[in-house]
């Protein structure tokens, strides 16, 4: 009898409440949306495919925030956010700009190594993010630095020639896809910066003072109203903000040290 016990029925484990799941769900609800905008790169919808890819980013950063409010944290949570981050903002991004550029490549193999470079350096990213969490890594500097750039800031900077190609460049009737060995460059150049050590600024632990609380609420009542109105004049721009930001992150950081 006792070779039958190999396949003996597992127990099952105490019932959950539903509550606990829905941070997992919400996860698993951004993995959907995220991987569907390779479905709309393949038909040419380009503008859906990258919108895809922004309700991704945010449901990645409110998932983590509903399991703590709702005291579900977990690692299998945890490691499914890893995951879905990869998915997400590592293939993806990086196959809906290959697709972008595919109708004008001569050298698509140059492209698709920038685009397995660009995955590579995610998944190292990732990779340290989750050992940082492992091992409960945490200093003065780590509260308002990331290192490296984060995964959804490196899927929206992945992304912003093709937003580029909406509605900025096409008013000096520019191009963008004739330069495609730059943007290869420029996907290498920004997955090293992911997967990188560069201190990049954290906004998670920034203090406001009082009187300042109202200025920061109108002006981003006035973000969000433009980003709206105008989305491909604005993200770019934020994006280009922030890569503007990383020397400047470098060098405070090192003044902390």
């Amino acid at each position: 009898m006792g070779k039958y016990q190999l396949f003996k029925k597992p127990k099952l484990s105490y019932p959950m409440p539903f509550i606990k799941l829905f941070p997992s769900i919400i996860t698993l609800l951004g993995l959907s949306i995220g991987i569907s905008s390779i479905r709309y790169a393949l038909d040419d919808k380009w503008e859906i495919a990258v919108v895809c890819i922004l309700v991704a980013v945010i449901v990645d950063g409110i998932d983590g925030r509903i399991a703590r409010l709702l005291n579900a944290t977990s690692t299998f949570g945890a490691e499914l956010d890893s995951l879905c981050d990869f998915v997400n903002f590592g293939l993806s991004a990086a196959l809906v700009t290959y697709l972008w550029l595919a109708p004008t490549q001569q050298q698509k193999l140059v492209s698709w190594i920038s685009v397995l470079v660009f995955v590579i350096c995610i998944a190292i990213r990732l990779a340290r993010f989750n050992i940082g969490i492992l091992n409960n890594e945490s200093s003065n500097k780590k509260k308002y630095f990331f290192v490296g750039v984060p995964a959804p800031v490196g899927a929206l900077l992945c992304l912003m020639p093709v937003m580029l190609d909406f509605d900025i460049l096409p008013i000096w009737n520019l191009q963008i896809r004739n330069y495609k060995l730059c943007i290869n460059i420029y996907l290498l150049i920004v997955g090293f910066l992911m997967a990188s050590r560069i201190p990049t600024f954290s906004i998670k632990n920034i203090v406001i003072r009082p009187q300042y609380i109202w200025i920061c609420l109108l002006l981003f009542a006035t973000i969000g109203v433009t980003l709206l109105i105008y989305p491909w004049y604005i993200i770019p721009a934020f994006a280009l903000s922030y890569i503007i930001s990383i020397p400047v992150s470098i060098v405070i950081a090192r003044r902390i040290n």
